[in-house]
This record gives structure tokens, C-alpha cells and sequence, in this order.
């Protein structure tokens, strides 16, 4: 988590005016950013007077540091200030403390206190601790409840003769507690312990006090350490080196100071286990900190939790707008309505469903049936009545009890073999090589590997904006390829921050690199079989399975011309080097290569050459998902992965792809397929399979740019086989791997596909959003068509000279 989050949630309540105004310093190095980067762009349209400008810079540079050093020093001035407050406090209760233990009542052994291990003595103040720890919560006390309790007993312990023993040898032990009691009258042990409970509060108030000043101390040392830190990487420059020496020099933050703060916890810890814990100072210290203030520990976010939490925002499927929209269905009943329409489009759906069961469209019993809970499914996917992975669950549940599943010889299945085939369907190696590349991205996306590459990349890009956005678009692909198109549009967004908070409002900049990410992310979609799921459906129904290296050969090609026709398109129509002749550059992510980095890459580099190579190894592997349970149980055996990045895999998807595989098993099984299949074959069967190829990847590319690109695969992909395996010259392959790969090239809207999503979500400072649907429409569409068509003509020709 960022610093300035932990800094608030850290911070004591009372004392937020006393810390260093982190967001506020934070603006400071961000405006000079800004300014710099401006007077660069100023001084680059002038002609000549080079070194002029390179020294007004300069200058420049040195004044906005003088700024920010300003501005440090008027908030070490507060702290050092507050710190004064706080401490000669902590003194003056120290010194209170001190006179009041001089102070303490007499009772009838003189060197009395309670020592020697002995724990009777916390016997008689239990109820004062549990009125104090009352008292802290709810500051008020029940006194005449807590004076008859402690009559009660007092009357007890007089009745009692507890004998002290006499010591032999040794130290003389001390009487405890209670014996001392015992010994006095009612009077004077009620005095002695109303002392001591008021001693008791003394010492733990004092002691959070001490705690809170420390992490104070804490907290502001590490703010300026930070905060320069940022000044420093932002407009390189080495103000630290000079300037932390100074605040480390300032009293709150000297070994003195701490040294005295440690006496003073140090005294109250044993005074408190002297009084009332025999002694024991782990179990004073054990007790005071109960009264301590939670302080909130965050783990840092990454991209991967990043893109989980924007992923569970859009439920995996659809961009919402903020529709506030009511409806007033009754004189008092308001309605949103968003719910209104996804109620409307559940009940067509269920309209339908109850007229194609009752309509014998087929000859089949089940194939009617089959049809019916196709279409349901498809219009509760394509109109998100209910949530993708919802209607997921629902095909399960209806496939078993319509009785749609048929044995191979055409005869009905029993209930009990149609649930086991259906849910053996449901996890296959596909969904297994799904949950592999979750491993692969969360590993490598937890351990700043992608990250790191990220930003070494495009830190050698340069300022000059086309190069900068071909370079960007280029990382995304690549990343596309490994974490998924899913997580990389959050990951290159946080990447380009630097350039996008220094650029003028409304510049045309800004959406032309946002938009090329999530264009070069959709497109990067196509690249590997774990890219995206709409990869891993068109697998599922390849047959024999080609293998990682045949897909890269026929995604790659494809893939890398659109890139570049992308790229020119967005500098015709955003013209980026006229409104800005050079960008912020990207700042490196620097450090160590851990071995916990070493040991991601090795396992993750194993497990894609094993994948390129499956099909010569098929005989010993079987199943590509037998390779993919390598990371899982490497990363998660090893500890590299916990529970809680198993619980950040979206899940969402993979019940989304088990539903469509159980739906698309029963379509098979019932027949269904096969008619549709020799339906459509009649019409076209004496085209060539290039005119087919591109009749079904333009059917796909409509079909994907409306609804989700898995959604399409799931609906499309089957028929598309089962046509390829009905032509007079077979071609289900080449027409499955052309469909797959136009699923991904659906980008011509917000809603196609996440990293559109995701792209359209991004907001100024101002809280305006940098891209409008019309930004996607006059770019996203032409290039979806471009990319089709490199489908349907380079990947035809690749997949026929690969026999496919």
C-alpha cells in the first residue's frame, strides 16, 4: 500500500495536525515535474539558443528545489515542535509517577510489593482491570457495583489466614498481595487498593503514550526518508544524500532521545510487573499492550490485486456506466433502472426458454430441449441478466433434468451417468492450463518481475511521444502474452502515470497512449494460448491439440502487423508529436534480482517450453494441464503463493468456461451440434474454405465486439468445429483457430473485451474521464476489421502451409 495510506491509518487521531503533510509534499515534487517537462516541450520549439535553454532549465531546477526544500523545512519545524509538546508531557507524567510511588500508603510490611513469582496478588484487582479496560471503552465507571464487589471481597479475605512462610536461607520472599490485605483493616486495604487501581491506570495510560510518541517518531522519520526519496527519483536529483543528515540530526529523531523514551518504557514495564505481576515483566508487557491502539499492518498492493479488485468491479463481463436512472414502479417504490432492464431481459429469456421447450423445432425430444437452454444461455450471456459466471451455474443445474444428454447409440441417459458426464466436463485439462497461467501471472506479477521489465523497457524509449507509445503498445503485447490481457492494461496504466500527470489537460496524448495499451492488450489476447480464455476454449476444441509452438507461429505474425498498423493509425488520428514534442521519462524499477525472482522465471520459462513441445511428448504428458499443474504446485507448495493469492484467481472466468463446456458437451451429446453443423454445412459446402473461414471469423467479430470475448468463443467455437468436420475436405482446425483468433480481434467498443474496459475507467485529476466511446469507435473498429482480415488472409495461408 502506498506510504501515505499507511501514514493515515497509522497515525494517533489526536495528533494529525502533528505529522508531515506527505500528499502535500508529494504535490509539490509532481507540480515540478510537470513544469520541468513543459519548459522542456517550450524550449524544444525554439530554434537555436540550445544551451540557453538547457541553463534556464537548470535553473528552473534549482529554484523548485529550493521550493521543496523550503517546504521540508517548515515540516520538520511542526514535528520538531509538536515533538517538544508531547515529550515534556511524557516527562511530566514520568515525574508524577515517580512522586506518587514515593507517595505510596503504608501496609504492614515495609518492603512490600509483590514479588517472587508470587501472583496472588492480581486476585484482588481483577476487578479494577477489568473496570479500568471499562472505563477505557466507555469512560464511565459503576462505582457502587464496583465498592459493593470489592466489600464483598475484602469480607472473604479477612476470613482467611494465609500463613507467610519463613525463608531459611536465601532472600526473604515477599508477602503477597492478599496476605498483606489480610492483615489490615477494611479501611486501609480499601485505601491501598483504590491507590494502586489508580496507580494501575497511571501506569498503562503512561505507557501508551510512550508507544505513541515512538511510532510518532517512527512514522515522520520514515516519511522524510520517503518523501525524499520520491523528490530524488521523480526529477533526479540528491537532495537526500544532503538533506536527511539534518533531519536525523533534529531532536525527536536522535539515539538520545530514543535511548530516554526506551528508560521510560523500560521503568513503567517494571514498575507495572512489580505491582501486579510478581514481578513478571513479559507478562506486564503482555498485558499493557492490550490497551495499545490497533495499528494496521497493509500488505503492498500489486498489479495482480489490482486487477482482481477492478475485475470483481465489472463482474468479469461487462463496463457499466453510472446510471442513476429510476423508475417508479409503484406511488412509492423507486427502482433503478439497470434493474429494471436486466429484469426485463431475464423474463424474455425465460419467455423464450418456455416456447422453444413446448415448439418441436427438431426431430429429437433433446434436441429441442438442448436448443431451448442454448438460447437461454445465450441471451442471459449476451444481455447479462444475471452474471456471467451466474448463468454458468444455472446450465448444469437444467442440462440433468431436461434430460438432454443422449448415449452414443442415441438412447436417452440416465440421470445418474448424465451428472457424471456433465461435471467430468467441467474440469478438464483446459480449465487446469487456465489455472496455470493464474499461477504464472500472480507469480510473476506478485515478485515486480513483469513490472521490472516493464519499466526497463520503456526507460529506454526515450521523450519522443511516437516512440514512446510504439514501445508501450509493444510491452503490453508481450506482457499480454504471460499475465494475461486481463492484468496487463492495470500494470502498463500504472507504468505510464509518470508521463500522464505531467501532460497538459486535455491533451491529446493522454488517450492516444491509453487507448493504444488496451488496443495492443486485445490484440496481444491472440498471441499465446493462455492470453486470454477465449485461447483456451479454442484449444479445448482443437483436435488433435497443435501445441504451443504452431500457435505461436500462426498468433505471432498476425499479431505484430496489427500492432503496427494500430500505432500508425493512432499517430494519423491523435497526432501526438504536434501536441507534445517530448514526454516524461520512465523511471526504472531498481534493485536486486532476488532468488525468489530466479526461481518464478526458471519454473515459469520449464513450463511454457514444455507447452511449446507437448505434442512431441503428448505420449508421456497426455494433457497440456498435466504441464500446468507444475506451477500450481511449485508456487503454492513452496510458499511463493499463499491462500490469498489462491483466492485472488478469478474465478468469476473459470466458472464462466465450465459452464460453457458443460453446455457445450450437451449440445454435442443431444445431438444438437450436429444438425446446426449440417444446416449451415448445406449453404456453404461448396465454398472454398477461405470464404467460410471468413463468413464465420466476420460472424465472430460482431458477435465479440457487443458481448464478452469468452462468451463468443463459448457459443461460436463448437459449430464452427462441427461445420470444419462436415466439409467434403475436413478443415476443423484451421476454421476453430481462425474463430479463436477473431474472438480477441472484437475491440471496436468500451464494452469489448477488459483492457477497453479498463482503459475507459481511467480518470484526470480532474475527475474526467481521458477516453469517450467515440475514441474507441474511430479507432478500435477499423482496427478490429484490420486484424480480422489478417486472420482470414496471413493466418489462412500459415494455418494451410501447416496442414491445418
Amino acid at each position: 500500500m502506498k506510504f501515505s495510506h499507511s501514514l493515515r491509518f497509522n497515525a494517533v487521531p489526536e495528533w494529525d495536525h502533528g505529522y508531515v503533510s506527505y500528499e502535500d509534499l508529494k504535490s509539490i515534487i509532481f507540480e515540478c515535474e510537470r513544469q520541468r517537462v513543459q519548459a522542456i516541450n517550450h524550449g524544444s520549439d525554439i530554434e537555436g539558443g540550445v544551451d540557453n535553454n538547457r541553463r534556464s532549465i537548470a535553473i528552473q531546477q534549482e529554484q523548485d528545489e529550493q521550493v521543496f526544500e523550503a517546504a521540508l523545512d517548515a515540516q520538520l519545524e511542526k514535528v520538531i515542535t509538536f515533538f517538544s509538546q508531547v515529550f515534556s508531557d511524557v516527562e511530566s507524567q514520568m515525574a508524577e509517577l515517580e512522586a506518587k510511588l514515593e507517595a505510596c500508603p503504608e501496609d504492614p510490611y515495609p518492603d512490600g510489593g509483590v514479588r517472587g513469582g508470587d501472583d496472588h496478588g492480581l486476585a484482588t484487582l481483577d476487578g479494577q482491570e477489568e473496570e479500568f479496560q471499562y472505563t477505557q471503552k466507555t469512560g464511565a465507571l459503576h462505582t457502587t457495583d464496583m465498592h459493593a464487589e470489592r466489600e464483598h471481597r475484602l469480607s472473604r479475605q479477612s476470613q482467611e489466614k494465609l500463613a507467610v512462610p519463613e525463608a531459611t536461607s536465601g532472600p526473604r520472599h515477599k508477602a503477597s498481595f492478599e496476605s498483606r490485605l489480610s492483615t489490615q483493616t477494611t479501611r486501609e486495604s480499601e485505601l491501598y487498593v483504590e491507590h494502586l487501581a489508580g496507580l494501575r491506570a497511571q501506569l498503562v495510560q503512561l505507557y501508551v503514550l510512550v508507544s505513541d510518541v515512538e511510532s510518532y517518531i517512527d512514522l515522520n522519520r520514515r516519511a522524510f526518508a520517503k518523501i525524499l526519496k520520491k523528490h530524488d527519483k521523480v526529477l533526479g536529483r540528491r537532495l537526500k544524500d544532503r538533506y536527511l543528515p539534518r533531519v536525523v540530526a533534529a531532536a525527536p529523531f536522535t539515539p538520545k532521545t530514543a535511548a530516554q523514551l526506551h528508560r521510560y518504557l523500560t521503568r513503567v514495564e517494571q514498575v507495572y510487573a512489580d505491582l501486579f505481576c510478581g514481578g513478571q515483566t513479559s507478562k506486564a508487557v503482555r498485558q499493557m499492550k492490550t490497551h495499545l491502539r490497533d495499528q494496521l499492518t497493509y500488505e503492498r498492493n500489486t498489479v495482480w490485486k489490482d486487477m482482481v479488485h477492478q475485475e470483481r468491479q465489472q463482474h468479469g463481463a461487462q463496463y457499466k456506466h453510472d446510471d442513476t436512472k429510476m423508475y417508479r414502479l409503484l406511488p412509492s417504490l423507486l427502482v433503478p433502472a439497470k434493474r429494471v432492464h436486466s429484469a426485463a431481459c431475464l423474463l424474455f429469456a425465460l419467455v423464450v426458454f418456455a416456447v422453444l421447450m413446448n415448439v418441436p423445432i427438431f426431430a429429437q425430444r433433446q434436441e429441442t430441449r438442448c436448443f431451448a437452454l442454448l438460447m437461454l444461455a445465450a441471451i442471459l450471456w449476451a444481455t447479462e441478466a444475471l452474471p456471467l459466471y451466474a448463468t454458468s451455474l444455472l446450465i448444469p443445474f437444467l442440462i440433468v433434468p431436461l434430460g438432454i444428454m443422449r448415449e452414443t447409440d442415441g438412447t436417452p441417459m440416465s440421470a445418474h451417468d448424465a451428472a457424471e458426464a456433465v461435471f467430468s466436463s467441467m474440469f478438464s485439462g483446459t480449465i487446469m492450463m487456465l489455472l496455470g497461467g493464474f499461477a504464472l501471472a500472480g507469480a510473476l506479477s506478485k515478485y515486480g518481475i513483469a513490472k521490472a521489465f516493464a519499466s526497463h523497457v520503456l526507460s529506454h524509449a526515450g521523450t519522443r511521444p511516437r516512440w514512446v507509445l510504439l514501445a508501450t503498445m509493444a510491452v503490453a503485447a508481450f506482457l499480454s502474452m504471460w499475465i494475461s490481457n486481463v492484468a496487463t492494461p492495470v500494470l502498463c496504466f500504472s507504468l505510464v502515470d509518470p508521463i500522464l500527470r505531467t501532460l497538459e489537460h486535455d491533451s491529446p496524448v493522454a488517450p492516444c497512449l491509453l487507448l493504444g495499451i488496451a488496443l495492443a492488450s486485445c490484440i496481444g489476447g491472440m498471441i499465446s494460448p493462455i492470453s486470454s480464455p477465449q485461447n483456451i476454449i479454442t484449444l479445448q476444441y482443437m483436435q488433435p491439440n497443435p501445441g504451443w509452438g504452431a500457435w505461436f507461429a500462426v498468433a505471432m505474425p498476425i499479431s505484430i502487423l496489427s500492432i503496427l498498423i494500430c500505432w500508425c493509425l493512432l499517430l494519423v488520428v491523435y497526432r501526438p508529436d504536434r501536441a507534445c514534442q517530448h514526454l516524461n521519462s520512465i523511471k526504472p524499477v531498481k534493485g536486486r534480482i532476488t532468488p525468489q525472482q530466479i526461481f518464478v522465471m526458471v519454473i515459469t520459462i520449464i513450463t511454457v517450453i514444455l507447452w511449446c513441445v507437448e505434442s512431441s511428448i503428448e505420449h508421456t504428458i497426455g494433457s497440456p494441464g498435466v504441464i500446468a499443474a507444475i506451477p500450481l504446485f511449485v508456487f503454492f507448495g513452496t510458499g511463493l503463493l499463499g491462500k490469498d493469492d489462491l483466492h485472488a484467481f478469478l474465478w468469476s472466468v473459470v466458472i464462466l468456461a465450465q459452464g460453457g463446456m458443460a453446455l457445450g458437451n450437451a449440445v454435442t451429446s443431444s445431438g444438437l451440434l450436429q444438425d446446426i453443423a449440417l444446416g449451415i454445412k448445406s449453404g456453404i459446402d461448396q465454398l472454398h474454405p477461405f470464404a467460410i473461414l471468413f463468413i464465420f471469423a466476420a460472424l465472430v467479430l460482431v458477435f465479440a465486439t457487443f458481448v464478452s470475448h469468452t462468451v463468443a468463443a463459448l457459443i461460436i467455437v463448437p459449430i464452427v468445429q462441427e461445420v470444419g468436420q462436415h466439409l467434403p475436405v475436413p478443415h476443423p482446425n484451421l476454421l476453430v483457430m481462425g474463430a479463436g483468433l477473431a474472438c480477441s480481434a472484437g475491440m471496436g467498443l468500451p464494452v469489448s473485451g477488459f483492457p477497453n474496459m479498463s482503459a475507459v475507467m481511467l480518470e484526470d485529476s480532474r475527475g474526467k474521464q481521458y477516453l469517450t466511446t467515440r475514441d474507441f469507435i474511430v479507432t478500435g473498429i477499423p482496427i478490429s476489421i484490420v486484424a480480422t482480415l489478417l486472420v482470414c488472409t496471413l493466418g489462412y495461408g500459415i494455418m494451410s502451409a501447416m496442414g491445418f
